[in-house]
């Protein structure tokens, strides 16, 4: 059920449609802002995906993903049931405040403790990092898979992001052109770790790398960084952009790189 811009007097007419579904397994709420939150109880619901403006009390014991775009305050709690396993999260342009609610921040490092999968996007990982500046390491010990956006110039914020999962197993990364670059501008970003994270000597077994620019050569020490210190990497899947004439010399260095993980599969798109 795909439920946008709906209008009634109150949430309980909402309410009732969703609750009166007796085989409903996927919910989309957009734009349905009311006063007080959304009751949706279901016990077959299995997926919600809710905006900004929308805010839920879920009640869904079969519940296994939760997608959320939020801005300022947290817009969601469930009740009744273990927290889904997998969590798509986008704190939108929260980072872009000087003082953002710390308790909001508080609230979904927690949450974000308890999933198994994890989705998020650039805004939302800045806002962590500011926030752990001057705090201990968040640990996310549950988590084994991660998809992440970055800016190329946020490429920083890695180390620290790995740091913190310490059982992952699977990590997909996505890193766009920041808008505010112009087209000739080729600054190299700077990835610098102190340490190997734990995950890469334990537990990581499959990374991709997404890149819709051509790959600078700062990134290329990022493919070279996961091939010679990932014990356990099975798979390297790069999804890359080159032109014919790059491509030949980006295979050659790709193949002479030295890989820590005798069976580790390099897979170029």
């Amino acid at each position: 059920m795909h439920l946008e811009n709906v209008t009634s007097p109150n949430e309980t007419t909402l309410q009732k449609l969703i609750s009166g579904s007796p085989v409903l397994e996927d919910l989309k709420l957009i734009r349905c802002s009311y006063q007080k939150a959304i009751q949706v109880r279901s016990h077959t619901l299995k997926r919600i995906d809710i905006d900004e403006r929308t805010k839920v009390v879920i009640d869904a014991p079969l519940l296994q993903c939760l997608l959320t775009e939020m801005f300022l305050t947290k817009n969601y709690q469930i009740v009744n049931s273990g927290f889904p396993a997998k969590l798509d999260i986008d704190m939108r342009s929260m980072h872009l405040y000087p003082r953002p609610n710390e308790g909001v921040i508080r609230d979904i490092l927690t949450d974000i403790s308890r999933v198994r999968d994890l989705v998020i996007s650039r805004n939302t990982w800045k806002v962590f990092f500011l926030y752990s500046e001057s705090r201990p390491v968040h640990q996310f010990r549950n988590l084994s898979r991660l998809n992440v956006r970055f800016y190329i110039f946020d490429l920083e914020m890695l180390p620290t992001l790995l740091e913190s999962c310490t059982k992952l197993e699977s990590l997909t990364l996505e890193i766009l052109k920041d808008p505010s670059m112009h087209h000739e501008e080729k600054r190299e970003p700077s990835v610098m770790f102190a340490a190997v994270p734990r995950c890469l000597v334990s537990s990581l077994k499959f990374v991709e790398l997404k890149c819709s620019t051509p790959m600078y050569e700062g990134e290329m020490e990022l493919v070279r960084y996961f091939l010679k210190n990932s014990t356990m990497l099975q798979k390297l899947r790069l999804n890359v952009y080159y032109t014919k004439e790059a491509k030949c010399a980006f295979l050659t260095e790709l193949v002479a790189m030295p890989r820590c993980s005798s069976t580790c599969e390099v897979l170029v798109l």
